[in-house]
Parts: structure tokens; C-alpha cells; sequence
């Protein structure tokens, strides 16, 4: 049995959320998206998914993991260098989307593996890596991206963390990459080298390469059913 589905992984609460939070759809089809007045950029998004909150009386939104989105639309997701075309659409993390500066707090005793600020417009602005090590010669990264520059500052690699410990906090846009605040949240079992650069969207095409680094992180959120939290839900907002 692997780290990840052993009974031994317990995390901590990534951020209080309320009894309210609800679950977005910010897929290709999405009929929220599709009905919110022409727009484009953070402040579009933002005010549209703080209406979806206010009409669930709740500060917290989810978005899922595995679902395919159009929000990708730069040319940071543009097709590779192959000549295939083919852009990267597939969301590999779970976004939670509240207040900018809510705390994050470390899920499991883990290292400092890397603090990053990926500036581009609408990749991950500020983030940060963990390693959280079984001692059973196992491992896995928890990722967290779109974070407040000024939460991170302290942090170095090497820095020890105990599970329930504060990290960072959410950060705002543009600062955190041009996105509306929220955490994205992502599980990677090797890394690849790849460091701040390992990505938190795939192309549909790598799909089964891609998640199988990064298997869905719902047993972090256990206050949502993870069948909800996973893309597929026949009903994802409550």
C-alpha cells in the first residue's frame, strides 16, 4: 500500500473552511461561466464566483481536480514544441478560492523543498513545495500555488514544518499570478526535476501520465465528499 492511501496519512486541515463551501464548475461546458455578463481577466472571475458564495451565504469555493477548463487561455498553456497544437486544459490540483490572506496551514509534518515566484501571467505567482516523508522509504509532495509574496519570504528549503503549522497565505491578484485569491493545492509524487516548473495543468492527451504524478488531493479535504471534488460529479455545486 503506497504512503498515500495508508491509513497513517492523517493530514491537518489545509484551511478552515465553513459548513457552507460549495463546489464550482469551471469546466469547458461550464453553464456558470457561460452565464456570467463579457468578460475577461481576475476581476471577471473573482466577482462572478463571490456572487456564487454569497448566494451559498459561505466564504469558500472549490474547484476540482481533473477537469478540463478554457480559463487556460495564454500562451503559457499553448501547445508544445512538437508541433501538436494541442493546449494544456486538464487541472491537475483543487483550488480553493476565499479571502486573500486566509491562512495555509502544513497538512503533514514535512521540508521545505522549494519556494518559487513564477511571475508569468496566470502561472502559479508565488508558491511553495513540501516533502512529507513516510519512514518507510516513501514520499510526496504537496504543491501550493497563488500564495502572498510577503507569506513566503521566511520560508528557505531545508526549513522544517510540523503538520497544523501556518505556511502562507492567499494571495491577491496580480501579485499571485493574475488570478482570483485562492489556493491551489496539489499532490506530486516525483517531481521530475522539474522544480517550480512541474506543471498544475496537463494536456488531455497526457492525462494518464500526468495525474498518475499527481493523484487527486481530496483525503486533504475530507469536509466535501471526494467524489465532488473529483471532476465527474453529476451535480458540483451545491
Amino acid at each position: 500500500m503506497s504512503y498515500l492511501h495508508s491509513a497513517e496519512l492523517q493530514p491537518a486541515t489545509v484551511i478552515e473552511t465553513d459548513a457552507n463551501a460549495i463546489v464550482l464548475d469551471l469546466g469547458s461546458n461550464s453553464e456558470f461561466l457561460a452565464g456570467l455578463p463579457e468578460g475577461s481577466g481576475a476581476e471577471w472571475l473573482t466577482a462572478g464566483i463571490r456572487r456564487q458564495m454569497q448566494a451559498a451565504d459561505t466564504a469558500f469555493a472549490y474547484g476540482r481536480y481533473g477537469e478540463p477548463r478554457a480559463l487556460y487561455d495564454n500562451d503559457h498553456f499553448a501547445g508544445d514544441a512538437g508541433g501538436s497544437g494541442e493546449r494544456r486544459t486538464v487541472h491537475m490540483g483543487i483550488d480553493l478560492f476565499c479571502a486573500a490572506g486566509t491562512i495555509i496551514r502544513a497538512p503533514l509534518d514535512g521540508v521545505v523543498q522549494l519556494v518559487a515566484n513564477n511571475e508569468r501571467e496566470l502561472d502559479y505567482g508565488p508558491m511553495l513545495v513540501l516533502r512529507h516523508d513516510s519512514g518507510y522509504g516513501q514520499s510526496l509532495h504537496t504543491l501550493y500555488g497563488h500564495l502572498l509574496l510577503s507569506s513566503v519570504r521566511e520560508l528557505t528549503a531545508g526549513q522544517r514544518v510540523a503538520a497544523g503549522d501556518p505556511i502562507a497565505a492567499v494571495g491577491r491578484p496580480p501579485e499571485n499570478g493574475n488570478w482570483p485569491p485562492h489556493l491551489h493545492f496539489q499532490l506530486i509524487l516525483d517531481l521530475l526535476g522539474l522544480g517550480s516548473d512541474f506543471p498544475g495543468v496537463c494536456r488531455a492527451s497526457e492525462c494518464n501520465l500526468w495525474l498518475g504524478l499527481s493523484p487527486s488531493p481530496a483525503k486533504f479535504f475530507p469536509t466535501i465528499p471526494a467524489d465532488r471534488l473529483d471532476f465527474g460529479s453529476a451535480s458540483p455545486v451545491r
